[in-house]
């Protein structure tokens, strides 16, 4: 049982703090806390570093000794408010911040009339785009892409014009990259009414296509991880690549090159999938809900709401952010930012009742077998379907 024995926590006890957020949002983060905590505030919070995403959960759910307040995916809630694991933390909101923060951030973290979590940092799928690349290869882009038909003749140039440079890199490493890619390439919904369609007719082509994209049309290198790709993208060879807003700042300072972003070209009118963490305070620190409040509070105030969107680009949440004049007149010499912002907007939380972990892990072996394997999409996703089916199956 989580709660196994540990002792009560004397009131200036240090806050234990679990995050899984990257190198760059790591300091980001790490720099608030430690100003949190140069103010002289009690408690003090001891921010813990839990590696990645997947980390931080399986460490959730198998440690006993679990810290007061956690900044996790709001996919994983469902599974880990099951588990006893997360609290509910309804009475302890203000109104000044539900009526501050849109309503599908809200809907994102709530369960069964429960709330279990405190929107901090959301972020769409973008495309980063190397311009100078494109223009030495003979590119002029004067508007952005509305469909993968139009990115192609791009990708062309690249292969043909550029030696020894690639065009384009799509991760495929979990269930998000598959929805985002698919949905921005077919226009259709992977992820309709909770339910996973993986197989359908339009799944199967834009995962032929990503896999022709390897190894007949050669736009993209094969067996490459994401951290590869990027490395290979900040050091000149490589085009265009998928990745998160929130990796946004980290690019542009790192690119020696002119950077630019895309939205995820689409011919139809699903709206993008956004991704997202929130502040869960766990059982073991409900207690002292109060005290880890005015932390989270300090976390998501405006001055910090504009300082964690200029030095990550995962866009601001708080409405009363996003009408500053500060970012008015930023967003006029960064207008980088802007993509994320727009996409956001109408963009489709990601935070299905289903065990995202499980269906992260069955998906990524089916992946793997697509674009390493090279075997044929249409009967790997069919599997994959079934498999899927079958986890649903299990958690009603």
């Amino acid at each position: 049982m989580h709660a196994g024995g540990r002792r009560p926590s004397s009131p200036n006890e240090e806050i234990q703090f679990w995050h899984s957020m990257g190198t760059h949002e790591k300091e980001v983060l790490s720099s608030m806390v430690a100003e949190y905590n140069s103010g002289d505030r009690q408690p003090a919070v001891q921010a813990v570093f839990q590696g990645s995403d997947s980390d931080l959960f399986l460490n959730l759910m198998s440690q006993d000794k679990l810290p007061e307040l956690v900044l996790l995916p709001v996919h994983y809630l469902n599974v880990l408010r099951e588990r006893g694991i997360v609290a509910d933390v309804s009475t302890f909101i203000p109104n000044r911040i539900r009526d501050d923060i849109d309503a599908k951030y809200w809907d994102s973290v709530s369960i069964e009339g429960g709330t279990y979590g405190v929107p901090f940092s959301f972020n769409s799928t973008i495309l980063y785009v190397n311009q100078y690349l494109l223009r030495i290869s003979g590119t002029r882009i004067y508007r952005e892409p509305e469909t993968w038909e139009e990115v192609e003749p791009i990708l062309v140039k690249i292969r043909d014009n550029a030696e020894g440079k690639w065009g384009l890199f799509i991760p495929m490493e979990g269930i998000q990259h598959f929805i985002a890619f698919v949905e921005s390439f077919t226009g259709k919904a992977v992820l309709n009414d909770q339910r996973l369609i993986v197989n359908s007719k339009e799944a199967v082509r834009a995962m032929t296509a990503l896999q022709g994209f390897v190894y007949r049309q050669q736009f993209m290198p094969p067996k490459l991880t994401s951290a590869e790709a990027e490395q290979m993208f900040l050091s000149g060879n490589l085009g265009i690549v998928m990745g998160s807003s929130s990796r946004l700042v980290f690019t542009k300072s790192n690119l020696p090159y002119n950077l630019t972003v895309w939205g995820m070209p689409s011919p139809g009118q699903t709206p993008p999938i956004i991704s997202g963490v929130c502040l869960a305070v766990t059982k073991e620190g409900i207690h002292r809900g109060r005290d880890i409040f005015q932390f989270i509070e300090f976390l998501i105030s405006e001055d910090n709401a504009i300082k964690w969107h200029t030095r990550t680009g995962s866009p601001p949440l708080l409405n009363s952010t996003k009408e500053s004049l500060d970012l008015l007149i930023f967003y006029e010499e960064n207008p980088n930012y802007m993509t994320s912002i727009i996409e956001m907007e109408g963009g489709r939380v990601f935070a299905p009742p289903f065990d995202v972990f499980q269906a992260d892990t069955i998906t990524r072996r089916a992946l793997e077998r697509i674009m390493v394997g090279g075997e044929e999409p249409a009967r790997i996703l069919d599997e994959l379907q079934r498999e899927l089916d079958m986890l649903l199956l299990t958690a009603m």
